[in-house]
């Protein structure tokens, strides 16, 4: 059974594009939502496990040029 979860990503200055496109790129990710509000990014992703979410996906995402901060909502 997969694990779903969406990600609330900060980007700095005009990097949102561009952040945007790389996390499409991403295993898991499933979509990637530009929004206005108090994030920049919503991103659904879909993974087998949550080590899988934690130790690959998120890890990659954090580590995308631009992105200041992640919040991980699981889905239930």
């Amino acid at each position: 059974m997969a694990l779903g979860a969406f990600i609330l990503v900060d980007v700095v200055g005009d990097h949102t594009r561009s952040c945007q496109q790389t996390l499409s790129r991403i295993t898991g990710v499933q979509k990637v939502y530009t929004v206005c509000g108090d994030h920049d990014l919503i991103v659904r992703v879909e993974v087998e496990t949550l080590q899988e979410l934690r130790d690959e996906t998120l890890a990659r995402i954090r580590c995308v040029e631009g992105i200041t901060k992640t919040t991980t909502c699981l889905e239930l």
